[in-house]
């Protein structure tokens, strides 16, 4: 039988705060304007990694929530704001000071570690912002919609099961349902019952669709040319390539083991 005095007393205090400062960048954006005003450009540069359209929807959320105000070209914190510096210097001491050990089971970072994962992250958001930007800002369609449409380019009749194209792009099934329904209306793409199997229904690229992609391509591979491919020896990108090969490797033998637990 429980009793009242077994029962913790207590609750989550900071679920708001967590929610809006551990966003991606809103705490980082917080901290840089604790140590005075900055424009938009200033903070970008601050921020690597940080694109605009990014920038602009964070420096919103965090006007619309009172802790930003926005003055002559300068961004500042309200004084609902600064009330934030004791827990944002706070943050940075404990930030600061080594972690006395890293368990045995994995869960911390050695200091190698973190510096891999930061160069890979860092990386990768990088390419991901520009691939968004420029193919967006050149042909309406964004990256994703052509890695989409380049799969079913390449496959036999130009057309692919729903669950073979969620595979071969890695996306959930809802998610593949929601780019398909968009690409139908805009005549990229038709959609019909599998030939063979009447549960399941095949997408398959128009020829208005093959037009969309050719507008699309030349931006896309100007930017994997220049920031992937590029500045890498040709024996780098092998390296590159397996590399990667290693880390998606590494999801299907967890997987394996999940299954087999």
């Amino acid at each position: 039988m429980s009793h009242l005095a077994d029962a913790c007393p207590c609750g989550p205090r900071t679920g708001t705060v967590f929610a809006l400062l551990g966003k991606r960048w809103n705490g980082q954006i917080v901290d840089l304007l604790l140590q005075g005003p900055a424009r938009f450009g200033h903070l970008v540069a601050a921020l690597p990694g940080l694109s605009h359209r990014v920038l602009t929807e964070r420096l919103t959320e965090l006007q619309d929530a009172g802790l930003v105000t926005r003055t002559d070209g300068h961004y500042t914190l309200t004084a609902h704001g600064e009330g934030l510096r004791p827990a944002i210097d706070a943050l940075a001491t404990w930030s600061q000071a080594p972690p006395s050990a890293s368990p045995a089971d994995g869960s911390c970072f050695a200091p190698d570690d973190h510096a891999v994962w930061e160069a890979f992250s860092h990386a990768g958001d990088r390419v991901r912002d520009t691939l968004e930007r420029r193919v967006q800002d050149s042909s309406g369609m964004p990256p994703s919609y052509f890695e989409l449409l380049r799969r079913l380019r390449h496959a036999p009749g130009r057309q692919l099961r729903m669950s073979e194209l969620a595979a071969l792009t890695g996306s959930k099934p809802s998610r593949i349902t929601h780019a398909v329904n968009r690409l139908e209306r805009a005549g990229w793409i038709t959609r019909d019952g599998h030939p063979t199997d009447g549960r399941g229904s095949t997408a398959t690229l128009t020829d208005l669709g093959v037009d969309a992609m050719e507008i699309a391509r030349p931006e896309f591979t100007r930017v994997v040319r220049e920031h992937v491919i590029g500045p890498l020896t040709p024996a780098e990108q092998d390296q590159l390539r397996l590399l990667c090969e290693k880390i998606l490797a590494s999801f299907s033998a967890h997987a394996d083991d999940s299954s087999t637990g």
